[in-house]
């Protein structure tokens, strides 16, 4: 565990302003597609929610788990 957590600390130091803006954008995405499931309003942007959680997910995934070491 400790060693997880060492490996992730040091994948959010390389983190720029932007990978932070990415992560940002994940979350406020995933709470609006939950917001959507519990309010039909905006169901028609869905599709759009899901493109933005994805995309962002991934982004922040391949940033996270591929260490370059300097």
């Amino acid at each position: 565990m400790k060693q997880w957590v060492e490996f992730v600390r040091r994948s959010v130091s390389r983190f720029s302003v932007f990978d932070f803006g990415m992560l940002k954008l994940c979350l406020i995405s995933i709470g609006v597609l939950i917001g959507v499931y519990l309010h039909q309003t905006l169901d028609g942007f869905m599709w759009l929610f899901w493109l933005l959680f994805v995309s962002s997910w991934l982004y922040i995934v391949v940033r996270t788990f591929t260490v370059q070491e300097k």
